[in-house]
């Protein structure tokens, strides 16, 4: 699929209309799927070492994290959750299965009730996975317009050791190099998970 030469408010229409049109049962094997990439990297790459997993929880019909939360914490990765704070800027609280999910006063999301920490905890972090309605191989996220992650991403300057980042999307939504606009501010990932792969950008940061 392409999205060549759309805008990004025109490729977010295309995009959020695919997904609404996903079967509940197509969603829930994507999760899943999901879970058993993110894992089998990490212990590849980590070799099951204790690192620590930034992530998000899934809203809607974004491609769910809810097995891959579960899966990390069973095997003895530590989970970081973010929360929204005021000027679209994010804090992180780190979350196990028995962590209080509220509803978010200034987005619509859950959060995790904790200890907020600031983009600093990002030293301690291995990877961090970003929600995205698509990614290309060169790594530019099309996010869902809030602002919160391009903040967050351009808040990483800030940190001497950086994670990586990924985008995490469903298999039709890594589309070519240039598929979507993008701008110069906008920061790419390193990488793209979705529930069949894992692609390193061409344009990898770290």
């Amino acid at each position: 699929m392409t999205y060549t030469g759309s805008s990004k408010q025109d490729s977010r229409r295309r995009l959020r209309d695919r997904r609404r049109s996903m079967s509940g049962d197509d969603r829930q094997t994507a999760a899943v799927s999901l879970a058993e990439q993110v894992l089998g990297w990490l212990d590849q790459r980590y070799d099951g070492g204790p690192v620590t997993v930034a992530a998000y929880l899934g809203v809607g019909v974004e491609l769910s994290t809810d097995v891959l939360l579960d899966r990390l914490e069973a095997a003895g990765y530590s989970v970081l959750l973010p929360v929204c704070e005021p000027q679209y800027q994010l804090a992180w609280i780190r979350w196990t299965p028995g962590t209080e999910l509220v509803r978010s006063s200034l987005a619509p999301v859950l959060e995790p009730v904790g200890e907020r920490e600031t983009v600093q905890i990002m030293e301690d972090v291995a990877i961090v996975l970003l929600p995205a309605l698509a990614a290309d191989t060169a790594g530019n996220r099309l996010g869902q317009g809030g602002g919160y992650y391009d903040r967050f991403l351009a808040s990483l300057s800030q940190v001497q050791r950086k994670p990586l980042t990924a985008a995490v999307v469903y298999d039709h939504e890594l589309l070519t190099a240039g598929a979507f606009d993008f701008t110069p501010l906008d920061i790419p990932v390193d990488g793209v998970f979705t529930p069949d792969r894992w692609h390193e950008s061409t344009t990898k940061t770290v």
